[in-house]
């Protein structure tokens, strides 16, 4: 509405209105979930990076188990990325009423 004086005048005549709702719990949701997105696309650039800087300073061996180890924590990172997917998806259920 424009002015309190349409929304007076549309309420008078029956016109329909909507209600929006801001749930803050969801919205600060979604924001920490953007933001942790974020940082896991900084975490592959990153990773992009310290590999190209590992094949330029290190032997071929070492660069080899170094990336073996940081694969690792790649991995474990994957892991929890699907946690929050997992969570993110239990609570959009549990928002509109499934139980699952």
């Amino acid at each position: 509405m424009t002015s309190k004086s349409a929304f007076i005048k549309a309420r008078i005549f029956g016109e329909p209105f909507h209600v929006v709702t801001f749930d803050k719990g969801q919205h600060e949701y979604y924001a920490k979930l953007n933001d942790f997105h974020t940082q896991f696309r900084m975490v592959g650039n990153n990773y992009n990076q310290t590999i190209k800087e590992l094949k330029c300073h290190f032997s071929e061996h070492r660069a080899m188990a170094l990336v073996c180890k940081l694969e690792k924590y790649m991995m474990e990172l994957v892991q929890i990325m699907h946690k929050v997917v997992d969570l993110t998806i239990r609570y959009e259920n549990h928002r509109i009423g499934k139980d699952n």
